[in-house]
């Protein structure tokens, strides 16, 4: 009788954990003809299509008079409250420590203040009568170090407190020296309207200019240039800025020292002009790479 039914042979196992797909509902419903399979999925259809709108009438609020208004008005602004994030409590007020007083700062530590910028110890050292030009075996003072680390506001205190703009190291650069070699536009500028010379020269005669070029600091060049530093100043081996220029291959320097007037017919001490300069470095370059044609390690 099962078997002609349909009911085991529809729930006959295929293999372990496998059965054949449930046709769904009921085995009452297996039986229902078209029509009534479709109007008792009409039937359904209407009962949640009436559940679903008494469950909207009965979240909407009746409005039938003024109490009903304020019953409204007051739920709205509960829920607000309860949004609301509650006031943090004031934070109790720290009380600045008063700072403990430093040590005495000797020269060493003042020097290298001047090169980290920390100020509280140049100050400390000024305050106790500390000496501003005072420096170390190479003769570097504070100011040469505030200098080529850029410290700008550093260095305005040290002049202030009486620090010589001309200072010489054991080299004889001052600080116009450092900040050009650095490229420190803005200290330099102050620097030179503090008095600084600007054609001052170190032991082998080199100027402020030169050490531009050589580091290629085209905008501290050209403001040497415009506060008169001489432009085909000679150093101990007669090289000019374009000399340097070329040797270090500073194109944008070079063009700078053209556009300014620099000469091109200036000998050094070996009797050679910046163009031989650059001929002989093509030359060697073309030397150089002629040497390596043909080599049995040199991949064309």
């Amino acid at each position: 009788r099962d078997l002609v039914s349909g009911e085991r042979g529809e729930r006959k196992e295929l293999g372990r954990g496998h059965r054949v797909p449930d046709p769904g509902g009921g085995p009452c419903t297996w039986r229902l003809g078209p029509q009534e399979a479709e109007a008792q999925e009409r039937r359904k259809l209407e009962e949640e299509k009436r559940s679903r709108l008494e469950r909207f009438n009965s979240s909407r609020i009746n409005l039938e008079n003024l109490a009903d208004l304020e019953k409204l008005v007051q739920r709205r602004r509960e829920k607000r409250l309860k949004r609301r994030v509650p006031p943090r409590a004031p934070e109790p007020e720290v009380k600045p420590q008063p700072e403990a007083p430093l040590e005495p700062v000797d020269l060493e530590v003042f020097l290298k203040a001047a090169a980290e910028n920390q100020e509280a110890l140049i100050d400390k050292y000024l305050a106790d009568g500390g000496d501003p030009n005072a420096h170390d075996q190479l003769h570097r003072t504070a100011l040469h170090w505030a200098c080529l680390k850029g410290h700008g506001q550093l260095v305005n205190k040290l002049l202030e407190a009486g620090a010589t703009v001309d200072a010489r190291d054991l080299l004889d650069r001052t600080p116009v020296f450092w900040a050009c070699r650095r490229g420190h536009l803005d200290i330099l500028k102050h620097l030179l309207n503090r008095g600084a010379r600007v054609n001052a020269r170190d032991k082998i005669w080199s100027t402020p200019l030169h050490v531009a070029v050589r580091t290629g600091h085209c905008d501290c060049l050209e403001h040497l240039i415009a506060c008169g530093a001489h432009i085909d100043a000679q150093d101990k081996e007669g090289d000019t800025a374009l000399h340097e220029a070329v040797r270090h291959g500073r194109y944008k320097a070079m063009k700078v020292l053209l556009l300014y007037g620099a000469k091109l017919g200036v000998q050094n001490g070996a009797s050679v002009t910046p163009v031989q300069l650059a001929r002989d470095w093509q030359r060697g370059i073309q030397e150089a790479l002629q040497a390596h044609i043909g080599h049995p390690r040199t991949r064309c």
